[in-house]
């Protein structure tokens, strides 16, 4: 069925616009993240709240939050303000500036498990200092970590295409990725404790790397003792626990998903939503495992890294997450979203994978617990989501590529509504 023969213009300025970039950026995209789109890789003029406009002049229904920086919604009028003034002040300075210390005040006094933190510009980048530090602490180099998640795209972490070795190995690289790098990195299926303590008591593991809930690959929940399971070894054999909080910091509360789960890693990467939208990312820690940091025998650098209006923008969204505690009127949003998806979608197969907080995931599939990455290959009907996914950006409800949705405080109750009305009218296309 082809969604858009009866709106053969909806996307012409969108499909023009990526013609153009593609004669001088490759793929027309810079995040190869966004190469999916169909017909094109859209092109937004403005966003606002829970809306996006495309060049086009179509409005969206966003619950894509930018992959998940959009707590508070586009534009939030105090970020505004905020980033305002810090234009007033600077942007870059080979130095210091003042809000770097509110910001790690505020962060560290919200947050239990944190003395002190680095702040640099993705994930990604601090994802590979938690390995480096790591590596520097036990004097050990290899790392474990899990199909279907992930921690950025450089060589040292990132996982090709490709079978997973069985129970555990070392990953598939992609082309162009050094096999150098993948000598350090093993990888297994997640939610398999036995795995874990087989890898630890054969391999010299400075550290865990893993999501603490699995959003890179649906909203997978880890089982009932896991991340106590994992804990435990790592303590057990001297390596740390490092959790990726990318996406899950500040959308399972204000403590993220060590919080709500009630277990705490050695180390803690933060990103998306910490800044709304603004390029941050924080590695936070003890006093002791940063101290070779501190000191400078374990390199972290960066130009940009704590650039004014990022930082400005941090302070802000904290002050406005303890202030306000939105978290309340975030679960009963998320929680009415995923009810009713689940009820007038469940005729078509379509489920709703969800453990609180303000995301969740749909597939087409049956409605069990999934657990792992290939749980979830083979309870996934790939082709009914993307074509989902198509119906719902014709009606204008925009979750991210990958089927994804984060909810924001700037999605009230009429925004729902109408969401589910498109919702209705995009599974009827299907």
């Amino acid at each position: 069925m082809n969604h858009r023969s009866s709106t053969p213009n909806r996307y012409e300025a969108s499909i023009e616009q990526h013609r153009r970039r593609c004669q001088v950026v490759a793929g027309g995209v810079n995040s190869n993240v966004r190469l999916a789109g169909r017909p094109a890789p859209l092109t937004f003029a403005r966003a606002a709240g829970a809306h996006l406009w495309d060049v086009d002049g179509n409005r969206y229904i966003d619950y894509a939050g930018g992959m998940g920086p959009m707590l508070l919604g586009h534009g939030h009028p105090r970020v505004l303000d905020a980033v305002r003034r810090a234009l007033e002040v600077g942007q870059c300075f080979a130095g210091q500036n003042e809000y770097e210390a509110a910001f790690a005040e505020q962060l560290v006094g919200a947050v239990p498990w944190i003395e002190n933190i680095r702040i640099g510009l993705s994930g990604s980048e601090m994802d590979l200092l938690a390995v480096r530090i790591a590596r520097s602490i036990t004097g050990r180099r290899r790392v474990l970590r899990f199909a279907g998640h992930y921690h950025g795209w450089l060589d040292p972490l990132l996982v090709g295409a490709g079978p997973l070795p069985t129970p555990y190995g070392r990953p598939p690289v992609g082309a162009g990725q050094s096999l150098a790098a993948s000598d350090d990195v093993l990888i297994a299926e997640w939610n398999d404790l036995e795995v874990v303590a087989e890898v630890l008591d054969a391999e010299d593991v400075a550290c865990v790397l893993m999501e603490p809930v699995m959003c890179n690959t649906g909203v997978i929940a880890p089982a009932d003792g896991y991340l106590e399971g994992v804990r435990q070894l790592c303590r057990r054999h001297g390596t740390l626990l490092v959790i990726d909080e990318v996406i899950t910091g500040f959308r399972l509360g204000l403590t993220g998903a060590q919080g709500f789960l009630g277990v705490q890693g050695d180390m803690t990467i933060y990103a998306k939503a910490i800044a709304s939208g603004y390029p941050m990312a924080v590695l936070g820690t003890s006093r002791e495992l940063l101290a070779a940091v501190g000191r400078g025998e374990v390199n972290h650098s960066g130009t940009y890294n704590a650039a004014v209006l990022s930082v400005a923008a941090g302070v802000e969204t904290l002050k406005i997450l303890v202030e306000t505690d939105p978290y309340p009127a975030l679960e009963r949003t998320t929680g009415r979203l995923v009810a009713e998806l689940r009820r007038i979608g469940a005729h078509k197969g379509l489920a709703v994978d969800h453990i609180g907080g303000s995301m969740f995931q749909l597939r087409f599939g049956p409605a069990d617990t999934i657990r792992s990455l290939a749980q979830y290959v083979d309870g996934s009907d790939q082709a009914a989501l993307i074509r989902f996914l198509d119906a719902l950006q014709d009606v204008g409800v925009r979750p991210t590529s990958r089927g994804l949705w984060f909810v924001s405080t700037a999605h009230d109750d009429a925004v729902v509504d109408e969401t589910l009305e498109r919702t209705e009218a995009a599974l009827a296309r299907c």
